[in-house]
């Protein structure tokens, strides 16, 4: 018998596409699977393999083919329904690509870009079956009271498609909310003024831990209409996640005898319940929450996954294995999400399950290597072997192609680093047309200083002259802590702590991933947003948000928070280093600014630091810096400054202790004092020892201090050396206060003479008394 392959097939399905992904979704008719490249990755003894992302502008893809014959091996092949749901809960990507180029890939095709709402209305097209015709917004509407929510999202997108004045774009945001899709619910209706707009809105608010914003969206819902209900439910959940359990649980109790729908009020009581249970442990009230959350899944709902994790997760914290499998089993069978697939992992190895526990972690590690790589101890050790076998070393058979693929060349040898290039000149020892005049002689009376003794030839001195230190410089970030040393850190053992509240408060479990984060940062938030908390609980909980933070991005990013042990924990760094950047950040900093008062920053700023350090470390190159971002006016990114700024006041401190600087007070008056001691410790043509740099980085920040206090100086650009960091003054003018001490000390320029002009200057552009 002889098998012929067809040869015919077009697989640049997405040549001539239409750009909007809706319109191009109908180019996946007929696919059989969806292949993804995969490397594998060992942890702990397992092998575990991994979708390889495609990197292009600093943003990392998850690729996808759509044929098997597109992509060299290792790959994993799925049905596209359970490909797209894959990748719609892979939870560290947001941006996703079909047939791009790809280090496995073998063709170059027209590729489709897609974002995880893209994903989500694939996933629907196939679930549904596809149809776009007949009442597109009623078959949306059994979808979504079905817990189909990605065939809800397609369907619904059709019709709003179909007829954009048609209220399906408002029950599209409902749909949008209950898969997680918030800023694309919110960007959908935050310009409409319908009631259901406003309810759909506040519960986005409410769930990004915009209570008042919430409370307020609500008030303004006319009563009287059909969304009374539902008003009154999200009244509940708001405050329930306020911390008002008691209002809480009474109004879902009310609510789940009365309502007509009755699944998201039995969840909320089912809620509350937990929740009052785990603080009083009541085991009473916790038996009265699982009914609650059973009663709610009586009928299919679309809240139906989560209500099962919730349900899971009281049967995995009461002992109940059996139970809780059968839960997290049917919410992963609905939305494979990593957190359910974990929780069964752990369920099915407590009931001995190992096997399929293994397959479980596997499907995990495709999108999220460090939770499945967290799960691996977990495993019986001398079975981790045969559980998750190495690749075979024999070469895997090639892949049937539509035409002859040439074997791709051997690797070139990679070309050895280039040598270090020699230090750049420090910008503020050459910025001379950035500052506001030349600078007079020496003015303070001093006596000359003492002779250097015999000068080393010329070439000698240059080739001794160290470039000037910063604090990256000066420090190193010793291999990441394991776990356990984590557990044992007095401070940072305060993550466990903190996921231990949270998973009590909530209900299930809470990892140290974004969606924790900000669970952490809500709990924070309410610290601070509610009354009569007291001083040390505000302070306790600083602490803890402050250690969850810093796990979180020793777990994801492999930094090392440097513990000062005479310091508070603000001014700790943490240090990333990777070979083309090493990069000092301060985490604790982010929380601990709650305790120096100025009110509680905007929801998601954890969530957006941790962006901006993920973005800044996959992205390694050197960012403009120095004169010529002065030059260009080009700003630091506003995480970047505030590092700085709380490296400079972690500077102040350290010279209010120091003898060498305690007695120069901030002001013109301490600057003939500062002038005096620069001449003292250094001389022109001699380079500082390392204890001098670190003592001219001190008179540096003095300098500046005194800059920001009178002049109302701000930071700039610090990105790059510290001597090419810029203070910007409100009339515009850009000055290099570290880099202008460490010129002082290498030519005895004044800084009297400097901050006079700085104030003439400032006179002449803004008017105004002489700053003192």
């Amino acid at each position: 018998m002889f098998f012929v392959t067809d040869y015919s097939q077009n697989l640049n399905i997405f040549s001539g596409a239409p750009a909007g992904f809706l319109q191009a979704i109908r180019t996946f008719e007929g696919l059989r699977s969806l292949a993804m490249p995969v490397k594998a990755a060992e942890a702990g003894g397992a092998t575990l393999f991994f979708i390889v992302p495609k990197t292009e502008g600093g943003q990392a893809f998850l690729p996808a083919f759509t044929d098997d014959r597109l992509v060299l091996p290792p790959l994993v092949s799925l049905p596209p329904a359970d490909a797209a749901l894959l990748l719609f809960h892979a939870p560290h990507h947001e941006s996703f690509v079909f047939n791009s180029e790809h280090p496995q890939a073998l063709e170059m095709l027209s590729p489709l870009r897609a974002s995880r709402s893209d994903v989500s209305l694939l996933a629907g097209y196939f679930t549904s079956g596809g149809g776009a015709g007949g009442d597109l917004a009623g078959a949306a509407a059994a979808e979504f009271a079905a817990g189909r929510l990605h065939a809800a999202h397609y369907l619904y997108a059709l019709a709003a498609a179909k007829n954009p004045d048609s209220r399906a774009r408002f029950a599209a945001g409902s749909v949008l909310l209950e898969l997680g899709l918030l800023q694309e619910a919110y960007d959908g209706l935050k310009a409409e003024t319908d009631p259901e707009a406003l309810l759909t809105l506040a519960s986005i608010q409410r769930r990004a831990g915009g209570y008042q914003a919430a409370a307020d969206l609500l008030a303004s819902i006319p009563p009287g209409t059909q969304l009374d209900e539902r008003v009154a439910v999200e009244k509940a959940w708001l405050d329930l996640e306020a911390g008002r359990e008691e209002e809480a649980e009474k109004a879902f109790q009310r609510l789940s005898t009365a309502a007509f729908d009755k699944a998201e009020p039995l969840s909320g009581l089912g809620a509350a319940l937990a929740k009052n249970a785990f603080k009083a442990k009541d085991k009473g009230k916790l038996s009265a929450a699982a009914s609650a959350l059973r009663s709610a899944l009586a009928t299919p709902s679309a809240p139906m996954a989560r209500i099962l994790f919730q349900l899971g997760n009281l049967y995995f914290r009461s002992g109940d294995m059996v139970q809780a499998e059968d839960c997290y089993r049917r919410s992963a069978m609905l939305a494979p999400a990593v957190q359910a697939l974990g929780n069964l992992a752990l369920t099915l190895l407590k009931t001995g399950k190992n096997a399929e526990a293994a397959a479980v972690t596997l499907k995990i590690a495709l999108t999220d290597t460090e939770s499945a790589a967290r799960l691996v101890p977990q495993f019986p050790p001398a079975a981790i072997e045969e559980l998750f076998p190495a690749p075979k070393a024999a070469p895997a058979p090639a892949p049937e192609t539509a035409k002859p693929v040439e074997p791709p060349p051997a690797a070139a040898q990679a070309p050895l680093p280039a040598a270090a290039p020699a230090p750049a000149p420090v910008p503020g020892l050459a910025a001379a047309s950035l500052e506001p005049a030349p600078l007079s002689s020496d003015r303070t009376g001093a006596k000359p200083a003492p002779a250097a003794p015999a000068a080393a030839p010329k070439a000698e001195q240059q080739a001794q002259r160290p470039r000037i230190e910063t604090l990256r410089d000066v420090m190193s970030a010793p291999s990441a802590p394991t776990e356990e040393e984590s557990r044992g850190d007095a401070f940072i053992s305060g993550a466990f702590r903190m996921a231990s509240d949270l998973e009590d408060e909530l209900g299930r479990k809470v990892y140290f991933n974004p969606d924790g984060l900000g669970e952490a940062e809500k709990k924070l938030r309410l610290t601070f947003i509610k009354d009569k908390v007291d001083q040390q609980t505000k302070v306790d909980m600083v602490r803890d948000c402050a250690a969850f933070l810093c796990y979180f991005l020793q777990e994801r990013h492999k930094g090392r928070l440097i513990q000062f042990p005479d310091f508070d924990p603000w001014g700790w760094p943490m240090i990333f280093e990777q070979p083309n950047l090493k990069l000092v950040t301060y985490p604790v900093q982010r929380a601990w600014r709650l305790l120096w008062g100025g009110g509680v920053p905007e929801p998601g700023w954890l969530a957006k630091y941790s962006v901006w350090l993920t973005e800044r470390l996959r992205a390694p190159g050197p960012l403009p810096c120095g004169l010529e971002a002065a030059k260009k006016r080009i700003m630091s990114h506003a995480e970047r400054l505030t590092d700085s700024a709380t490296e400079h006041r972690r500077m102040m401190v350290l010279v209010s202790s120091l003898p060498e600087t305690s007695g120069i007070e901030l002001g013109r008056s301490g600057l003939f004092k500062l002038e005096e001691a620069i001449r003292s410790n250094f001389k022109p043509d001699i380079p500082p020892t390392t204890d001098g740099w670190k003592l001219l980085r001190c008179y540096g920040h003095i300098f500046a201090e005194t800059l920001i206090r009178d002049l109302k100086g701000v930071w700039y650009n610090t990105d790059g050396e510290d001597g090419g960091w810029t203070l910007q003054f409100p009339w515009k003018t850009i000055v290099f206060p570290l880099g202008k001490v460490y010129k002082a000390a290498a030519d005895r320029s004044g800084l009297v003479d400097y901050y006079d002009q700085l104030v003439q200057e400032k006179i002449r552009l803004q008017g105004g008394p002489t700053a003192g």
